[in-house]
Order: C-alpha cells, then structure tokens, then sequence
C-alpha cells in the first residue's frame, strides 16, 4: 500500500518581464535541503543550477528556466520562498557610526520584511531600445542568470569577457527597417561591432546594464543608541536571505 501524500497548494503569480500569469507551488523538504547545501559550498555554480533546478520543479507552467532574465528568477525565488518558508523575514540593521564595542551590538535595529509585497521596480529612463548613431541602433535582451553569473567576479579590466557578455545580450542590430539578429552573427562580428562605437555610444549600451529592472525594497529607520535616521536600500535576491 502507497503512503499517503500531501497535496501541495498552488498559488498565481505575474512574471515581472512578460506580465503572464503563471502557477507555482513551494519548494519541499528535499528542495530546501538541496538549496541549504547548494548555499553552503559557497559554489557559484551550484548555487545558481540547484537554484535553476528548484525553480523549475516548482514552477507549474512550461517555462524555459535558462532564458528567463535574472530579475524574472530572483522575484520567482522570493515568491516561491515565501509560500514555502514564510511570508515575512528579519532582518538585522546597524548603524553606520561606531558606538564602541559595548554598544554596537545596541546600535541595531530588527525589520521585518514582507516578501509577498517585494516588486521588480524599473528605474527611471531605462530601455532596451537604444539609438547609436544615424538609423542605427540595438535592441537588448535581458540577460538570464547564467550571462549574469559570468559577470561575477570580473575585474574592469577583463574587457573582452565584459564586451562577451555585451554581444551576448543584443537582441538585434538595427539598421532603418533592416534587422540583424545577435544570434544569426559570428561573435567576432558582434565584437567587432562593439569595438567601433565611441565612447559616448558605448556608453549608451553599458546604461542598459546599470538601469536593469531590479528587486528593490528602501528601508528606513533610526538608530535606538544615537538616534541617526539612515536609508539603506535593498537590491537584488541575495539581500532578502
């Protein structure tokens, strides 16, 4: 005779990039081990495929994990966990002047953070339709956690993984109503194309990077030992676990 199973509930949520609503349920006790043991070897790699791999056995839809942006993951993942672990966290805030030994451990302050109420917010400006010079220009794609993953730990001076990452995320090149698709290029002419942009061009397509939408949670309080008001912003999943 089969033991018997718990039903798992299943919840509605919209993803930030596409707006489509899609079903998932919490992650289980075996998921949640693999998260804690992916989260303790302190491997890039693992964290982000065990992450990859939960979010995939938890989400109900057809969905293709690899090519959702990074943001559409950390706001998947903070959802799921809500529903699995729990709604609210605390989390610990101290104050930015130094009260001396005795003290700093009283010059922090304890918020309680509601991960239901967490939104992907998109800076002011910010577009992935970008004008370069004359009817030439770019359209962007978002990039998924694995391209953001190889930017980790980059010094500014390894410029061609950087401009790697760049050729990776264009979409298409436009040329009045002519397109040319990234993915239909060889890298070398992606790079190539990069490579012949001014500065000032340049800069434009680094922008889109710098303005992604992002999750972002603004955090006010005051310190209880000096009284200090302070602002402290939250972005990005890492900050909320």
């Amino acid at each position: 005779m089969a033991l018997p199973m718990m039903n798992t509930p299943v919840y509605n949520m919209v993803l930030p990039s596409t707006k489509k609503t899609i079903k998932y349920r919490p992650f289980l006790v075996k998921e949640e081990k693999s998260l804690l043991i992916a989260q303790q070897s302190e491997d890039l790699t693992v964290m982000v495929d065990t992450l990859k791999s939960v979010i995939s056995s938890c989400v109900l839809d057809k969905i293709d994990v690899e090519s959702l942006a990074s943001f559409d993951i950390e706001y998947l993942f903070t959802q799921i966990r809500a529903k699995s672990v729990g709604e609210t966290i605390e989390l610990l805030f101290p104050c930015d002047m130094d009260h001396g030994e005795e003290d700093n451990e009283k010059a922090r302050v304890k918020i309680t953070i509601d991960l239901t109420q967490l939104q992907v917010e998109t800076p002011e400006g910010h577009t992935n339709k970008i004008d370069l010079f004359g009817d030439v220009g770019v359209v962007m794609k978002y990039p998924s956690i694995s391209i953001m993953k190889r930017l980790e730990g980059l010094e500014e001076n390894d410029i061609d993984k950087i401009f790697s990452v760049i050729a990776d995320s264009i979409e298409y090149i436009y040329q009045s109503d002519e397109i040319f698709y990234g993915k239909e290029q060889k890298p070398e002419e992606m790079l190539q194309f990069l490579n012949n942009l001014t500065s000032e061009q340049f800069l434009k397509v680094q922008r889109f990077f710098s303005t992604m939408p992002r999750i972002r949670k603004e955090v006010q309080y005051m310190c209880p030992v000096c009284a200090r008001a302070h602002t402290k912003v939250l972005e990005g999943m890492q900050s909320f676990f």
